[in-house]
């Protein structure tokens, strides 16, 4: 679950980060700190957004679908306009954007993505939002003018990524390259403070994540799996739903106590739901720091991919997406690789 701190001696993000232990060069993390910098910037400004949007008269009342789509439009904006003047920066990916925000060209920088307000449909029930973010490694010269191509990288080009949730506490949760720390957000001094250090997910827990109202779509393997996971086994505990409905809550959640976060495809969605870039990527390296595991399924053989080594070919690419405790997650794993090689063996006559 990680190591609480001492609250005597707690720290801000920005410092801690400066003594962050990482493979990566110390020019790499003076960027990222200053990245940071900005994104935390964004994020305690959504944060505040976000706690007044349930006051009647602060966004006009009653929060229908386009008050909901003007929280998301509000906090896409935050993000970018805190991003604009960090000069390590020159292009973005947004959930909320079609296209690439290319801030500048040559001699290029880091590439951010983020999903500005995740989960933004649950907030007129006062239920959990989040924002999900990811730092790609520095590109040292777009090879002309700025275009999508230059944001859609794999995972494994990750230098940073966390998440933050707007739960009870406003609570960010990232990696560095190294061990996954959390930090809470002070209202009173408006920092985040260290509070876990070292995050590590159980490798099993009996709690899973997913849509169940769906269950009839999925496949013949995450139906079986399922049904499985349901019932105690000499590895495990029988499993038991904890679905709140917002991605960064449920990872959040895995994260600190275990489990498994399922978003499979389904006969309404066979590419899945989630997108590659900013959601599956950012969750993907963070869960992996912390000794978790992330697959999906490759689309024409159905063989599991890990996340991270999945090419991107479109900015708002949706895959099936698996992640969590390690030896829960493997045990689908292996499953759906059985599956596959069953489908692909030649048939008797």
């Amino acid at each position: 679950q990680g190591v609480m701190t001492d609250t005597k001696k707690l720290m801000t993000l920005t410092h801690y980060l400066k003594h962050y232990e990482t493979s990566h060069p110390k020019e790499v993390m003076a960027d990222i700190v200053n990245i940071m910098s900005a994104i935390q910037v964004g994020a305690k400004k959504i944060s505040k957004t976000v706690n007044r949007a349930g006051l009647g008269g602060s966004f006009g009342g009653s929060l229908g679908g386009g008050m909901v789509r003007k929280l998301d439009v509000l906090a896409n904006e935050t993000l970018i306009d805190a991003m604009a003047d960090c000069h390590q920066v020159y292009v973005m990916a947004s959930e909320e954007s079609r296209d690439p925000i290319i801030l500048r060209d040559d001699p290029g920088g880091y590439e951010v993505v983020f999903d500005p307000l995740d989960g933004s449909q649950n907030i007129d029930c006062n239920m959990s939002l989040g924002t999900i973010f990811g730092i790609y490694e520095k590109t040292t010269s777009t090879g002309g003018m700025t275009s999508e191509k230059n944001v859609l990288k794999k995972g494994t080009k990750l230098v940073a990524s966390g998440i933050v949730h707007y739960g009870a506490a406003t609570m960010l949760v990232m990696t560095a390259g190294g061990a996954v720390h959390g930090f809470v957000l002070d209202q009173d001094i408006g920092e985040f403070l260290l509070v876990r250090k070292r995050i590590s997910i159980p490798r099993r827990a009996p709690i899973y994540s997913t849509n169940e109202s769906a269950s009839d779509e999925w496949d013949p393997i995450m139906k079986q799996f399922m049904i499985a996971a349901k019932k105690p086994s000499q590895s495990r505990k029988a499993m038991k739903s904890r679905y709140v409905g917002t991605m960064v809550a449920d990872v959040h959640r895995s994260l600190l106590y275990g489990g498994l976060y399922l978003y499979p495809s389904s006969k309404s969605a066979p590419s899945g739901k989630v997108r590659l870039l900013y959601e599956c990527n950012p969750i993907a390296f963070l869960i992996e720091k912390a000794g978790g595991k992330a697959f999906s399924l490759d689309p024409k053989t159905g063989k599991p991919v890990r996340v991270l080594e999945i090419q991107p070919t479109q900015l708002h690419q949706r895959i099936p997406f698996f992640c969590g405790s390690y030896d829960d997650i493997a045990e689908l794993e292996q499953m759906y690789a059985k599956g596959s090689e069953a489908k692909q063996l030649p048939s008797k006559l």
